[in-house]
């Protein structure tokens, strides 16, 4: 037969039990909230981190169409001074005229 000192003994264990069950739901959730607070501060690092990515990327976009651009500028003049110095200099397509040697100067 159970006496009441085995249900006290019982209940008096039970407590320890919950005791213990709280204190450790206590300990979980201030980690839990730790855990949630490094989180929360891992994905704004995150966030920072892609927008500067982002940023630095649009920067390099900039300077690549800058450069183009340079460079089509740079070609166009180029082609213009090719084409000012070829009107200047007579063509290398006509023949020579006999007696001229390579340098253009008479042979004897």
């Amino acid at each position: 037969m159970v006496t009441i000192s085995h249900i006290e003994q019982l209940a008096d264990k039970l407590v320890e039990v919950v005791a213990s069950l709280r204190n450790e739901r206590d300990q979980l959730r201030v980690q839990f909230n730790e855990m949630k607070n490094k989180l929360a501060e891992k994905e704004l690092e995150c966030i920072r981190i892609s927008k500067e990515s982002q940023r630095n990327l649009e920067i390099m976009e900039r300077e690549k169409l800058a450069f183009q651009r340079e460079k089509s500028q740079i070609e166009g003049q180029m082609k213009a001074l090719y084409e000012k110095l070829s009107s200047l200099m007579p063509e290398a397509k006509q023949p020579q005229a006999i007696g001229q040697d390579a340098r253009g100067e008479r042979r004897p």
